[in-house]
């Protein structure tokens, strides 16, 4: 890896994040834990960090003493975990100073774990966003030894939604048929489109939604497990968001699929099942 081009990427990457408006989320940090967000693709992981790095610098901390890298810049394709270690020699040749390290999108360096336990152990402080297909939070903590606090982060709760929107939610609106009007009309986007940060303010929500679910059902699905019976998953996937709230065992989602004209062993359901929850699209609800 080019220590120029390095340098280059954590220089355009200060003016990105410096320059971009963050719509604050309600998260409290520790004063000095090390963090670790994972959650569904586009849940708002890297808005979190250009809140915490905007904070940091409205309190005085420079970007002398922070760095930001996002592993999905095309420019660092072919980094490998021996060439992590040049992030640190390149800002101290930069800056002469320790950084608090915001490491984006991590997973797409293979080994990475390493890497993070060695910094948590020297002390620095860590801020590291990653998919959940790679990055499940049951697997992080027993592979980063307790070093580091993982949240899961999910999509804009309403509150977050109208404040994207700059729509107020307060008892004043709420006495006014135009400000209830306004409200009722955002809560029926939240409800048919949910609350994905990028998405919220969008006109175009469903192509916008489609193509998030086109990429975890692809990328994080049916690449990364190797499924051959596409029209089988689709079809289950299909049937259990028709199936919301509504109890379904393994046993009739088998049969439920199978009679769609795709034959498949309630095995293979599970395993599916199992493929779609680590990515986050979908959540079970066990009854009793």
């Amino acid at each position: 890896m080019n220590k120029e081009i390095l340098k280059q990427v954590i220089a355009d990457n200060k003016v990105e994040v410096s320059n971009y408006q963050v719509i604050e989320r309600n998260f409290k940090y520790e004063d000095f834990g090390n963090y670790v967000f994972v959650g569904i693709r586009r849940s708002g992981k890297s808005f979190l960090l250009y809140q915490r790095i905007q904070q940091f610098l409205k309190s005085g901390t420079g970007w002398d003493e922070m760095l930001y890298i996002n592993f999905e810049d095309e420019r660092l394709i072919g980094m490998q975990l021996e060439d992590l270690n040049l992030l640190l020699e390149v800002h101290f040749e930069m800056y002469g100073k320790k950084p608090i390290l915001f490491l984006d999108e991590i997973q797409n360096i293979d080994g990475w774990e390493k890497f993070a336990r060695r910094l948590a152990d020297n002390k620095h402080r860590v801020f590291i966003t990653g998919s959940n297909a790679k990055m499940l939070s049951s697997e992080i903590q027993s592979t980063l030894g307790g070093r580091y606090i993982a949240v899961n982060v999910f999509p804009y709760d309403f509150t977050e939604f109208l404040n994207a929107n700059r729509v107020n939610f307060d008892a004043k609106t709420l006495l006014s048929t135009q400000g209830r009007a306004e409200v009722g009309r955002k809560f029926n986007d939240y409800f048919h489109f949910g609350g994905f940060p990028e998405g919220a303010t969008l006109p175009a929500k469903r192509n916008y939604l489609t193509s998030v679910y086109q990429k975890i059902f692809l990328g994080d699905i049916v690449a990364r497990h190797s499924i051959d019976n596409i029209f089988a998953l689709k079809l289950m996937f299909k049937k259990l968001a028709e199936s919301v709230k509504t109890p379904i065992s393994h046993s009739r989602l088998t049969n439920i699929v199978s009679s769609g004209g795709s034959k498949i062993g309630t095995n293979t359901v599970i395993k599916y099942l199992d493929y779609a929850k680590k990515p986050g699209l979908f959540y079970p609800f066990k009854t009793w």
